[in-house]
């Protein structure tokens, strides 16, 4: 099980006296305040995003926080206008990771796509040397195309099976390919169709 190591540093941002209100704890007047924190979400020490605010309320009597939840709408709505009056802009670059990493996957989604589309191609007009990878229930195998007829293409299946789809490189060579076997197209559209051709790799 992979952990993900989220750090989140949290800081006051702001804090505003609230005088005209009595705390709902003690409900001695004139000693409560609003404070706000945020901070940003990191990952291996890496700025990922901004954290979301939070607003909590502090008397300087009974020296207790508190959550807005315990607080009457009077009060919420103090600190509502002054939020308004006194608004914290969230610095740009606390997005920029953020934004690289979004850039990064929609990359990554649309190469996939394109490489989908071109191994559709490819199935469907095989050429010679063209390289299969393919999962025969959970062993990883590759086949060398060798020659391609009208409606059938004769394949050079490779001697070795691994139980991962690591190391297939490994045993794409030469002289691993000796023994043929011939599919019809509509066989290998098949294959790959339901995943048992589940790359294909053209030079």
């Amino acid at each position: 099980m992979v952990e993900v190591h989220l750090q989140v540093n949290d800081k006051l941002l702001q804090t505003g006296k609230l005088n005209q209100f009595s705390c709902p704890k003690c409900k001695e007047k004139g000693n409560l305040e609003y404070r706000i924190y945020g901070g940003i979400v990191s990952f291996l020490l890496i700025p990922m995003l901004p954290k979301r605010k939070i607003t909590k309320l502090f008397c300087n009597n009974c020296h207790i926080e508190f959550g807005l939840n315990k607080s009457s709408l009077d009060i919420k709505q103090a600190i509502n206008y002054e939020k308004e009056k006194r608004p914290i802009n969230t610095p740009l670059w606390q997005f920029t990771v953020f934004f690289v990493l979004i850039s990064i996957v929609s990359f990554a989604i649309y190469t996939g796509f394109e490489m989908t589309k071109l191994e559709k191609v490819y199935i469907r007009n095989p050429e010679k040397n063209d390289i299969y990878k393919a999962n025969f229930n959970g062993e990883y195998t590759t086949l060398k195309v060798e020659n391609v007829k009208k409606d059938s293409v004769i394949v050079l299946l490779n001697k070795y099976k691994l139980t991962s789809y690591k190391g297939l490189e490994e045993i794409n060579i030469e002289k691993n390919y000796n023994t043929p076997k011939t599919f019809s197209k509509k066989e290998l559209s098949n294959m790959y169709n339901n995943n048992t051709i589940y790359e294909i790799n053209r030079d």
